[in-house]
């Protein structure tokens, strides 16, 4: 009998990401020669798959490259993702380092590593190449059916890349042009989570609403509604929305009984004149009209966003409008980011920057506002039950409502309850980083 190879992958950013090191390790795992285990087992391979959205991520990446080699000194060492993508060579330098594979050829990283292993080759060569421009493109799906590696709800990634330009963003460089999966493979797949019993998935990808199936006649919403009406007891999440693909069927979506009650839309700014700058295509105005719709229809979703601090130019009166745009609509998690300069991006060519320290002074109230956000949310549903999904098991069990809500619970107390169950829970009290003592209900 072969001894099984020992495989440990490590992820950096989104849900793609995520999504795309499940489908990796899946496929290790599924021809039978490899085992998963943690980093402190010494690894025989080692995969580290990357983020670029801030300059901040890129230093992340190199750390934790570096942390892998220097712990796992035998093991065959690669790195992909989008800082593979857009910085290959930089990555190359590091030593160490056997393979460096582009988001390209990500979802072909388990044939590519076997063919040159098999073959005898130095595991040294590059598969970065540039993105394919074609919309019709399926390479980046070429994963299987996607199962949840260590976590219990899956992600589905039904839509990669951006034709979008916006001034401060490197994604476009590393994910390319928009493209979508099939309708017929979506739904291959989907029926295949259903089938596994899989509690809730979450739908991904660059644009969500920019999912097309130009054969089919399909748009985001079609196909939303149709994975709903589908769905048996499995729930649906949305990762994240854009603000133009919010409208009144969305909104209408949101009260099927298997949507989570949940949607973050990314604002970035409340301030006309740096949603300019930024080349974002909306208003402050159409922005709220959008949230207002969708709250009008659905009062208790749980809203969340996105908001760039100290973009350049940036001053304190276009804060204080982010602040209180962000304050009016009552968004329950606002995800601050400092601005961070990417490189080939135009809003480099801006030269008035925001002092660092102003930066921090300035993301401290967004995320101040967001805890008092979220408590007044949170604070609603104390003493009600609500259902939730079983997601760790450790010395305090944690569970995630479908509106975003995240539960602990007393796990030797309540031993029964494995990961992946979705049961009723009474929410009790609310503690500190945004998460709620519950009990379960019999």
């Amino acid at each position: 009998m072969i001894k099984k190879q020992k495989i440990a992958v490590y992820t950096h950013g989104c849900r793609l990401n995520q999504y795309e090191s499940d489908g990796i390790l899946g496929k290790f795992l599924s021809s039978g020669r490899y085992e998963q285990v943690n980093w402190n087992e010494k690894p025989d391979i080692a995969v580290i798959n990357t983020c670029t959205v801030t300059s901040d991520a890129d230093s992340g990446n190199r750390n934790s490259i570096r942390k892998i080699i220097k712990k796992n000194p035998g093991a065959k060492v690669i790195v992909t993702g989008c800082h593979a993508q857009t910085n290959p060579e930089d990555i190359q330098k590091l030593e160490g380092v056997d393979l460096v594979v582009g988001n390209q050829k990500k979802s072909l990283l388990f044939e590519n590593f076997e063919k040159q292993l098999f073959n005898g080759h130095v595991i040294s060569d590059s598969l970065h190449e540039e993105l394919a421009e074609s919309e019709d493109s399926e390479e980046r799906f070429n994963y299987g059916v996607v199962l949840p590696q260590g976590h219990v709800r899956a992600y589905f990634k039904i839509q990669d890349g951006c034709n979008r330009k916006c001034s401060y963003c490197k994604i476009p460089f590393a994910r390319g042009k928009g493209v979508s999966l099939s309708f017929e493979r979506l739904m291959e797949s989907f029926q295949e989570l259903r089938r596994r019993k899989v509690p809730e998935i979450v739908l991904t990808g660059v644009n969500l609403g920019w999912y097309r199936d130009r054969k089919a006649n399909l748009r985001f919403n079609h196909v939303l509604s149709r994975m709903l009406d589908q769905a048996g007891e499995m729930r649906i999440r949305l990762s994240s929305i854009e603000p133009c693909d919010v409208d009144e069927e969305l909104a209408e979506l949101t009260l099927h009984p298997n949507f989570c009650n949940y949607l973050h839309v990314p604002l970035q700014s409340g301030s006309r004149s740096i949603l300019r700058k930024m080349r974002r295509t909306y208003s402050p105005e159409s922005f709220m009209k959008r949230i207002e719709k969708v709250r009008n229809v659905n009062p208790e979703i749980f809203l969340g966003t996105d908001a760039i601090v100290g973009f350049p130019s940036e001053q304190e009166d276009d804060f204080n409008q982010t602040r209180e745009l962000c304050k009016e609509l009552e968004f329950s998690k606002i995800h601050v980011f400092p601005y961070s300069p990417r490189e080939n991006t135009d809003a480099l060519q801006i030269s008035d920057r925001v002092p660092s320290e102003t930066i921090r002074m300035r993301s401290q109230i967004l995320r101040e506002l967001s805890d008092q956000n979220w408590k007044r949310y949170a604070e609603k549903f104390l003493k009600k039950r609500l259902s939730a999904v079983v997601q760790k098991e450790n010395q305090f069990g944690n569970a995630l409502t479908d509106n975003y809500l995240t539960l602990i619970f007393d796990l030797k107390k309540y031993s029964y309850l494995k990961a992946g169950e979705v049961i009723d829970f009474e929410l009790v009290t609310p503690v500190q980083n945004q998460k709620i003592i519950a009990r379960p209900v019999q």
